[in-house]
């Protein structure tokens, strides 16, 4: 219907009475009360109210004509009598674009009928306010038992008749988990005990909380109730029992692990029996007592197992089988009939043994086979995952959460999760269902949410990269004077945990932490996770800091007036939690850039001219990880400009780390998007910041380096050349350093210089010298050639010697060497070595070097006043850069952000790539 005052929204309540909420939606009737809508608004909720709040029922409020007394609860004169009752199915719909969108899905829990006064004496109006909400509510009704995995696994199953046998220590009985089944009585002496006594194997756990200890002659036994003897008449049926029999142990005779009988058939007595020389049996008994072996096999395994025996009937032909977890799965057959199962004894002739014989689970079925895993499998990702009986191991979380859905009856939505995402499990503890799922939401990293009348789970891949469902341009964004404003973000510590310490369960654990955001404090926080592996520990330690150490401007909630800007419905339609919402062209006031985030939540408010969303967000960016052809890049962590940026300069110094290196410099990276500060920049290459090789010809000069500014010359150029390869500088004078500085390279570097000895040293010693942040002061490597034919190598200032290594090599006349310094802060280290070797560690290392101001880089030569050789030249092979590099720049203010940015301002990619879990 169209609301009252002809508004364009059409908006459906349907409502399934009589509905049985365990079948099928999709077999639900549906009736419609969308012409008894008044005009109230519609509110509900949806997704979790906090971005890392747990999730929680959705709910909805509508409002409905009740003048009938159609939707007055426990109204005999209803049409819809008897089923205006609590969980009764409800949905709410609008009607956009010719399709119906569901916006609620859920179940009645509260009708509130009203009865307003019309001023006619004996009339009243009524009114009936319906609550309803999702699946959680009655999942989270109550205290649910904490049930075994064996327990959950069997009861699932739909087993006729069903004894845990996971009782207290004061127990005289097993309890029954199907209604209307008489409990397993205990004869003899029974003790039950909690499955930790018992010693299965150092490396199982198996999954059951507690037994009854038979080892002392006891029996279980009960006589099954009318109704599952006639469920189970004419077969198909399965009995079935969990225990050890020890063999290995001393025994009293053969142990009758399990006993029935049957109401007629060939056979009316049967037996599955472990013998002292270790074979399992399966004998059939007839009425007159005549026994039949009909299944012998030759081994019996000392642990704890499954054993059960299925028939069936099929043209006169019976097919029994035997299966246990050994793994034994032997079917024989024999003409007759089968009878239905009457009684269950376990232990039948009351065997005794000198190791315990814990046993339970007895149960029985209405089905051939067992419908229970009694062995682990491999799964769908070619992996071998333990079975109930061993608690689950090594299960994915994915598939864990699916299972335990199944398990209860819950319909779930799930997309499929790749092989390299999958995070496993450790096993799987008697628990409530709720702890269970939120085990596997928290292992696997994803979003538990209600989906239309079930659950639904985004995995954690399903979270990374996700698409912009829906932009909003905040310029076109209609907004009414004094309404509640489209931003409202807070930038605070409220959610920055920077450190964290990942425990797996019984378990080690692991710390990651980003020093980077611990400047500005330590926010520590921790996590136990049931993880098959501390393996695992590492990788979900360092993404759970990833995810939660970057501060950023957050919201609680942001409001979408779709009423006020309806070209904005369909997108927001197609939203569901996890979907990405992309916010363009904020005010100028506001950080620039798009304001981008993921949906966790929402409320609507529905009304007869209104459609307000209140959205509750999370932060998208950390969700953006590297992939082989995605926009994200290699981060530049640490990286920085080398030198000031002017507002207009179109090249960039960018020095690096010695940790991360040096940035890409092939060409087929670029355009490369790279922020500088706040201001996304594009870079179309990158190159060294100075490329020296002395391929050409040229006197006094060194003409223009390959890639590099113009050398300066000190006191002049007439004694710098360039021939044979090689950059030449004549000393002709003694007590004078010759210089030929290259301006613009920034105080932090890694170069590489190759040169040569000019002749052995006469007289006086001669050196070459590389120096570097040249401004009030400067760092320098000196390479000192010495009369007796051996080279010291210095690192000095101005006016300090920082570090000498004395007679650190030999040389000869043109003997090459190669240089190495590499200056990072007040880190500075170099290393000589022979040209024809491997480099060796560093000769020396500072960590007190001055930082000094200045950005220039120099290769020099300088001759000993007592040196008296004359027309020698101080020999430059040539120089390599590994970092600082200079970036070409093609673009500038890419993100509407337009400065200058001083030396030390932080470069990295626009986008760094962040590894998924």
């Amino acid at each position: 219907m169209a609301w009252p005052d002809d508004s364009d929204l059409t908006v459906g309540v349907e409502a399934a009475f009589g509905a049985d909420v365990q079948a099928d939606p999709g077999t639900w009737s549906w009736t419609s009360l969308s012409s008894r809508l008044r005009a109230i608004p519609i509110s509900l909720r949806a997704g979790r109210s906090g971005g890392a709040s747990p999730v929680s029922p959705g709910t909805c409020s509508v409002t409905l004509v009740n003048d009938d007394a159609a939707l007055t609860p426990l109204h005999p004169m209803s049409p819809y009598w008897p089923d205006v009752e609590l969980g009764t199915p409800l949905r709410v719909r609008v009607h956009v674009g010719g399709v119906w969108h569901d916006r609620f899905s859920g179940f009645a829990d509260q009708w509130e009928p009203t009865y307003i006064p019309t001023g006619v004496v004996g009339e009243m109006a009524s009114a009936v306010r319906i609550t309803a909400s999702g699946i959680l509510r009655r999942l989270q009704q109550g205290s649910e038992a904490a049930l075994s995995p064996l327990r959950r696994a069997i009861a699932a199953s739909n087993p006729v008749a069903y004894w845990p046998g996971e009782d207290g220590v004061l127990s005289d009985q097993a309890g029954a988990a199907t209604a209307g089944q008489p409990a397993l009585v205990a004869s003899g002496t029974v003790e039950f005990q909690p499955v930790e006594n018992y010693v299965f194997a150092t490396s199982t756990v198996f999954g059951t909380t507690a037994l009854a200890d038979l080892a002392a002659g006891g029996r279980l036994s009960a006589r099954l109730s009318g109704e599952t003897t006639a469920a189970t008449a004419g077969g198909p049926w399965t009995v079935h029992t969990t225990i050890l029999v020890d063999t290995l142990s001393t025994l009293s005779g053969d142990v009758v692990l399990l006993e029935w009988t049957t109401a007629g058939g060939t056979y009316t007595r049967w037996q599955i029996k472990v013998t002292t020389t270790s074979r399992t049996q399966l004998i059939g008994i007839t009425a007159g007592g005549s026994s039949t072996l009909l299944i012998d096999h030759p081994s019996a395994a000392p642990t704890f197992h499954h054993y059960s025996a299925s028939a069936s009937v099929s043209g006169g032909t019976v097919t029994v089988r035997l299966q246990t977890s050994a793994p034994v799965n032997l079917t024989t057959t024999f003409g007759g009939t089968l009878g239905g199962v009457t009684s269950v004894t376990v232990n039948a002739t009351g065997v005794t043994s000198t190791s315990a014989m814990p046993a339970g689970h007895v149960a029985v079925w209405a089905a051939a086979p067992i419908p229970v895993a009694t062995v682990g499998a491999v799964d769908s990702y070619g992996v071998f995952v333990r079975e109930a009986r061993r608690s689950w191991l090594g299960e994915a979380a994915t598939d864990r959460l699916a299972r335990l859905c199944a398990e209860d009856g819950i319909l779930l939505t799930m997309p499929a999760v790749p092989a390299d995402s999958v995070q496993r499990m450790g096993v799987q503890e008697a628990a409530q269902s709720a702890d269970l799922r939120d085990e596997c939401e928290a292992v696997d990293g994803g979003l538990l949410y209600e989906s239309g009348f079930g659950l639904g789970y985004l995995p954690r891949a399903s979270r990374y990269n996700q698409p912009a469902t829906l932009t909003i341009d905040l310029a076109t964004y209609a907004v009414e004077k004094g309404a509640a404003s489209p931003l409202a973000p807070v930038y605070d510590d409220q959610n920055i945990r920077n450190e964290w310490t990942v425990e797996r369960r019984e378990g080690s654990f692991a710390v990651a932490s980003d020093p980077t955001s611990q400047r500005r404090g330590v926010y520590p926080d921790s996590v136990e996770l049931n993880l098959e592996a501390d393996a695992q520990l590492p990788g979900q330690a360092a993404w759970r800091v990833h995810l939660t150490s970057d501060p950023d401007l957050r919201e609680q909630a942001f409001p979408i007036d779709l009423a006020a800007n309806p070209a904005l419905i369909g997108g927001w339609l197609s939203c569901q939690v996890g979907s990405r919402i992309v916010r363009t062209n904020p005010p100028n006031q506001h950080r620039p850039g798009p304001v981008d985030r993921l949906v966790m939540g929402w409320t609507e408010t529905i009304g007869p001219r209104s459609w307000l969303v209140q959205v509750v967000p999370a932060q998208a960016k950390p969700w953006d990880v590297a992939t082989a052809d995605g926009p994200q890049r290699a981060a530049g962590d640490g990286s920085a400009l080398g030198v000031a940026l002017g507002a207009g300069d179109t090249a960039a110094v960018i020095t690096a780390t010695p940790e991360n290196g040096p940035w890409t410099q092939n060409p087929g990276n670029f355009p490369l998007p790279v922020r500088i500060g706040g201001e996304q920049v594009t870079v179309s290459a990158i190159a060294p910041v100075l490329t020296e090789t002395f391929t050409r010809t040229v006197s006094g000069s060194w003409g223009s380096p390959d890639v590099g500014p113009a050398y300066v010359y000190a006191p002049s150029p007439g004694q710098f050349a360039v021939s044979g390869g090689e950059g030449l500088i004549g000393v002709n004078a003694v007590s004078t350093t010759f210089t030929a500085t290259v301006p613009g390279i920034g105080p932090d570097l890694d170069v590489v210089v190759r040169l040569r000895a000019d002749a052995v040293a006469v007289g006086g010693f001669y050196q070459q010298v590389v120096r570097h942040r040249i401004g009030t002061d400067y760092v320098e490597s000196v390479i000192r050639y010495k009369t007796t034919g051996q080279i010291d190598l210095l690192m000095q200032t101005s006016s300090t010697v920082l570090a000498a290594v004395g007679n650190i090599l030999t040389y000869g006349a043109g003997s090459p060497f190669l240089l190495r310094i590499q200056a990072a802060g007040s880190t500075v280290r170099h290393v000589l070595y022979p040209a024809a070797a491997s480099e060796p560690a560093w000769s020396s290392s500072v960590t007190n070097a001055p930082t000094g101001t200045g950005d220039a880089f120099a290769l020099a030569a300088y001759r000993d006043a007592a040196n008296t050789q004359s027309g020698m030249a101080a020999a430059f092979d040539s120089v390599t850069f590994r970092t600082p590099q200079r970036a070409a720049v093609s673009a500038r203010a890419v993100n509407g952000v337009s400065r200058a940015w001083p030396a030390g301002t932080e470069v990295n990619v626009w986008q760094p790539a962040v590894a998924p879990l």
